[in-house]
Parts: structure tokens; C-alpha cells; sequence
């Protein structure tokens, strides 16, 4: 009697364990699935504002390397723009990073130096122009990175329209930071021409799974917007979002 008695104590004892052991280990999965799905929003929202900023550049880079004219003060306002937007945008890497800081205030001061000339020159603004996009590509890095060590890959959906009723589509995991470009070779084979001087990207694909029935272009699904956007930049500096959802449409 006073053994069932003990192993009976033992297995209820055994049993309450175990029932509080499963639900710490429930609420540990739970508070780990809620980091997860808030460093995802944040990544997401990191890539928006990258991808939004990118545009931006890639528009003044082109007013500058289409201007006509000797004095380049009428772009200095929109550089002003795309400045302030990098320093609201990065702040806490900005902060966190005292070189990026630096480099961003130096930045700063010269354009403030510049700006009060009356006269631009070509070289003048394109130097700024320039260091803008290196601080801007190291800025977004180093908060990308700080992601990466918190989670590893992403989930987004690919569709390739071939211009002749013939559509695939693929839902796929990828690393963070992982380009349009990059997941357009991982899931085909791709031909492409590459441009040095065509920036924010370089990459304008010419051929996907030998089509080249036409030229290819690259959209992005809006969710606010809820409809297409055409690519803004080369698909080389379009970095992909959770759940984001990305179209290549051959047009003949």
C-alpha cells in the first residue's frame, strides 16, 4: 500500500511537472513567435523605406545626368529633400553607428557650404550626389544586418508572365536582404546586361528561360495601394520584403 502510495505521489508530482514544463514551453514559443512576427513587420518596413529612398536617388540621379545648363543649384532642393529623408529614416542607425553619424554630419556641412553659392558646378553635385548613395547603401546595410542576426529568411511569392498565356508562379523562402535579382536566378535561368553607370541598380534583364520574345519589366504588389507598381529601379537594388509579392511581365 505505502509503495502505490509513493508511486502515485512520484506520477502525479511527474504529471504536474511536466503540465507546468509544457506550458513555460508554450508561452516561450508564443513570446518568440511574437518577436518574430514583430522583427518581420520591422524588416519589412526597414525594406519600404529603403526601396522608397532608392527611388528618390534614382530620380535626382537622373535630373542630374540629364541636366542642360551650367549651374546645378535649382537640384540642390531636392538633394536637401533626399538628405533629410535619410537622416529621419536611419536615425537610430545613424546613432548607433558614430562613423555613419560622422560621415552623415560632414555630409551635411557640405552641402550647407555648397548650397550658399551661387554657382554649382557639374562636379561639385555629382561629388554629393555620390557620397549621399555610399552613406545611404551603408546606412541600410548596417540596419539590415541588424535583422539578419535575429532572423534568417522570408517568405515572398514570384510570378513570371511570359507574354503568351503562359504564367508561373513561385512562393518561395529566401534569406533576408536577398535582391529581385538574386531570386529571379535562384528560381530560372536568367540573361542580362549590365550597365555601370545606371544607378540605383546596374541589372536590366534581357532574356528569363531563354524568352525573348519581348522586353522584360518587374512590378511590385502595393498593399496600401492595392494594385501594380512598376519597378522604380534596377531589380539588382530592389531588396524583397516579407510576404511581398513581385511580378515580371515580358512586354512585346
Amino acid at each position: 500500500m505505502l509503495a502505490t502510495l509513493v508511486w502515485a505521489s512520484i506520477a502525479t508530482g511527474s504529471m504536474a511537472y511536466y503540465y507546468l514544463e509544457q506550458i513555460k514551453y508554450g508561452e516561450q514559443v508564443k513570446e518568440k513567435q511574437q518577436l518574430l512576427n514583430e522583427i518581420a513587420e520591422n524588416y519589412s518596413v526597414s525594406a519600404t523605406k529603403r526601396n522608397l529612398l532608392s527611388g528618390d536617388y534614382g530620380v535626382l540621379l537622373g535630373e542630374y545626368q540629364w541636366f542642360l545648363g551650367e549651374n546645378y543649384s535649382t537640384l540642390m532642393g531636392e538633394y536637401e529633400k533626399l538628405l533629410s529623408n535619410l537622416g529621419g529614416n536611419y536615425t537610430s542607425t545613424l546613432n548607433e553607428f558614430p562613423e555613419l553619424n560622422e560621415t552623415y554630419n560632414n555630409l551635411l556641412d557640405e552641402f550647407k557650404a555648397l548650397n550658399e553659392k551661387s554657382l554649382v558646378t557639374r562636379e561639385e553635385f555629382g561629388s554629393i550626389l555620390d557620397e549621399f548613395y555610399k552613406l545611404f547603401t551603408a546606412s541600410a546595410i548596417k540596419e539590415l544586418e541588424g535583422f539578419q542576426d535575429k532572423i534568417s529568411t522570408i517568405e515572398v511569392s514570384l510570378c513570371i508572365d511570359y507574354g503568351n498565356q503562359t504564367i508561373e508562379s513561385h512562393n518561395v523562402s529566401i534569406p533576408l536582404g536577398t535582391t529581385l535579382f538574386d531570386l529571379t536566378r535562384k528560381i530560372a535561368k536568367v540573361e542580362y546586361s549590365y550597365w555601370s553607370t545606371m544607378e540605383p541598380g546596374h541589372i536590366l534583364v534581357t532574356s528569363i528561360n531563354n524568352y525573348t520574345e519581348g522586353y522584360w519589366l518587374w512590378y511590385y504588389w502595393d498593399e496600401v495601394g492595392s494594385n501594380w507598381i512598376f519597378g522604380p529601379v534596377g531589380c539588382d537594388a530592389w531588396i524583397l520584403k516579407d510576404n511581398g509579392i513581385y511580378n515580371w511581365t515580358c512586354v512585346k
